[in-house]
């Protein structure tokens, strides 16, 4: 029944904060070398505050996060009078470490065996991408929030993953960790879902729990290929 079926990447193939913090602390360490002001005065936890309350007070960097963190980085660079030429260089020590994931033991047996079968697609969030992280030979295609500049939950991912396969609502399954971002998402778009718990996290969803929901992916193949 189904020809489409769609990933969610953070916290559903690999732990999202863990590869974050790591990837904000191998950018703080850069900082500290290359222009030391910046961590002289602020923690990286109050870095991650300003980022925070940049975006808050910038709502179109909420959809795309490659954006929000280069404007952090230009809003730093104006507070201490620095040049902003560091600024890419600054964002991409950020980026090639926040590719570095580790991936649940379960991702990739999983993805091989659906690969065969149907179109996979990657809806991400965040700025995570497929061709870096060692998964691009086992998905079609990845969008991004920025790509269609929304993130879930609306729609417009969804719809752009149902355009470029050809699919219909009734042929496409989103597989996803969080109630709002994914399971949501996916219901405003009209399609099924599946909620992976791996953190045994509570459902707080305005809408009814959903039913199909597995603590992890095999356990999802072996429901979805019985």
């Amino acid at each position: 029944m189904y020809k489409l079926i769609c990933f969610d990447l953070d916290d559903t193939l690999w732990p999202c904060m863990d590869t974050i913090y790591r990837a904000e602390q191998t950018m703080y360490d850069w900082l500290a070398e290359h222009r030391p002001k910046i961590t002289q005065t602020y923690s990286i936890d109050q870095l991650r505050e300003k980022r925070k309350q940049l975006v808050s007070n910038r709502p179109e960097l909420g959809s795309d996060l490659s954006a929000a963190r280069r404007a952090h980085l230009k809003q730093l660079a104006d507070e201490f009078l620095y040049d902003d030429d560091w600024v890419e260089e600054a964002f991409l020590v950020f980026y090639e470490a926040r590719q570095k994931v580790q991936l649940y033991d379960d991702v990739v047996p999983v993805l091989s065996a659906l690969k065969t079968d149907y179109t996979l697609a990657a809806l991400t969030n965040g700025n995570a991408h497929i061709s870096k992280t060692g998964l691009g030979n086992l998905f079609d295609f990845q969008i991004s929030a920025a790509d269609v500049q929304a993130a879930k939950p609306s729609p417009l991912m969804f719809y752009r993953a149902m355009e470029i396969a050809n699919a219909s609502p009734q042929q496409t399954l989103h597989i996803g960790d969080h109630p709002t971002h994914d399971i949501l998402g996916a219901n405003n778009a009209g399609i099924d879902s599946v909620w992976i718990r791996r953190f045994e996290q509570k459902w707080d969803g305005l809408e009814a729990e959903p039913q199909n929901q597995f603590t992890n992916l095999q356990a999802f193949f072996e429901w979805f290929s019985a």
